[in-house]
């Protein structure tokens, strides 16, 4: 499933100037998983996905090394190509899944993160 919706997406890919592969299932431990990377000049992506339904997609931008990472847990193949989709807008436009770790953590415009933003009037 994993390989086939890459594939539906192959001029997405090119346009991105992105290499992809698909891996056949390997057995895990039990828990078999099937794993695909992309990559392009300035992209690193891993998808993977277990029996479960449990899903990791993991990316990595090389010119700054930030690391976008997002955990899935899904039931069907629409829910295959909402994580294909939300990988092509973070590579398109930069728009970070929701709930994904983001490291090193994206800086606030009024700050560092985590500043306090709050008044300091008393």
């Amino acid at each position: 499933m994993l390989a086939s919706a890459l594939d539906e997406r192959a001029e997405i890919w090119s346009g991105l100037a992105m290499s992809w592969r698909a891996f056949p299932a390997q057995p895990n431990h039990g828990k078999p998983v099937v794993r695909a990377e992309l990559e392009s000049a300035g992209w690193l992506v891993q998808i993977m996905i277990w029996s479960t339904g449990e899903a990791e997609l993991e990316t990595v931008r090389l010119r700054d090394d930030r690391i976008v990472n997002k955990h899935f847990d899904l039931t069907s193949r629409s829910e295959l190509d909402d994580l294909l989709d939300q990988l092509v807008r973070l590579l398109v436009h930069n728009e970070v899944p929701e709930e994904a770790i983001v490291q090193p953590e994206q800086q606030h415009a009024d700050g560092p993160p985590g500043a306090h933003r709050g008044s300091t009037a008393g």
